[in-house]
């Protein structure tokens, strides 16, 4: 079974290599969605509570991302590395974890599943 929750940042970035618009600083209100695949616990009824998981995403993801100048943790801050990122940053924690999706817009979407 795969669970899955939304969580939203709001942040500035560049991407210096750019050869349009996208090479000047500007900012995006993203969406993240974080899912973990597992078995439901018997004893619980849940793979984890949504609570215990936003206390690790918010914690390792969305303090350090919310109302931040992106390259400045990742220099290359495409969505395609923001999504590496974030999941480097959760994996350890949360093992089960089997695929994030950043949005960088309502309709520009990067999935990874890790590496």
């Amino acid at each position: 079974m795969i669970l899955r929750k939304e969580y939203g940042f709001e942040a500035a970035h560049f991407i210096y290599n750019h050869p349009g618009k996208c090479r000047n600083l500007h900012g995006h209100s993203y969406k993240l969605f974080v899912c973990l695949e597992g078995t439901v616990n018997p004893e619980t009824g849940m793979i984890i509570d949504f609570d215990d998981l936003s206390k690790v995403v918010v914690e390792k993801v969305i303090k350090r991302l919310d109302h931040h100048f992106l390259n400045d943790l990742i220099p290359l801050s495409t969505a395609e590395n923001i999504s590496v990122w974030i999941w480097e940053q959760l994996k350890p924690e949360l093992p089960e974890l089997c695929q994030i999706e950043v949005f960088e817009t309502t309709d520009n979407c990067v999935i990874y599943r890790g590496a």
